[in-house]
């Protein structure tokens, strides 16, 4: 494992921590509407987070794993509000989330790239990105929700390792 994924992932443990105490409701457990509206942050700050490879990416698998990732969020943010709305849950993503500080991490530290160095930077951020989203899900996210709820966070974590099997193969290339 490089060192800049074992930190990403350690950064990403240490701000799980205080993100936990936030997510959590005064009863310790976060609410079917507040469970969607987390996820709805996190696919929004994931469709920006893949854009940056959209506008930027020179490899033309980079640009279509950006476009997969940017397509697949979005399609599942839709069904989300959708089940939301047949549900009469109001949805109100949180202001700040795990996404938000992942998304101004990859800003950071793709600004002044390009070419090779942009898209290889970038798929490593995606693996960490990807990575993170799991972590905070299966160690933060489950242990604030009820048990009629884990179905839907242990959907999410296995769609999302999906995802992430297919940016570990493009991965491989960029080592």
């Amino acid at each position: 494992m490089k060192l800049s994924t074992l930190l990403c992932l350690l950064i990403g443990g240490l701000i799980a921590a205080p993100l936990s105490a936030a997510l959590a409701p005064v009863d310790g457990s976060l609410s079917e509407a507040e469970l969607y509206s987390l996820y709805v942050k996190r696919h929004d700050m994931t469709i920006e987070f893949a854009h940056l490879a959209l506008a930027h990416g020179a490899d033309k698998a980079v640009r279509a794993a950006a476009e997969d990732l940017a397509g697949a969020h979005s399609e599942a943010r839709q069904k989300l509000e959708r089940v939301a709305r047949d549900r009469h849950l109001m949805l109100a993503p949180p202001e700040h989330d795990i996404s938000t500080i992942l998304l101004e991490q990859a800003r950071g530290t793709l600004e002044g790239k390009e070419g090779r160095s942009f898209d290889t930077a970038w798929v490593g951020l995606a693996h960490t990105w990807l990575s993170n989203l799991i972590l905070d899900n299966n160690r933060t996210v489950k242990a604030h929700i009820a048990a009629e709820l884990q179905p839907v966070a242990q959907e999410h974590t296995s769609w999302l390792f999906h995802q992430s099997a297919h940016i570990d193969k493009l991965l491989k290339k960029f080592k």
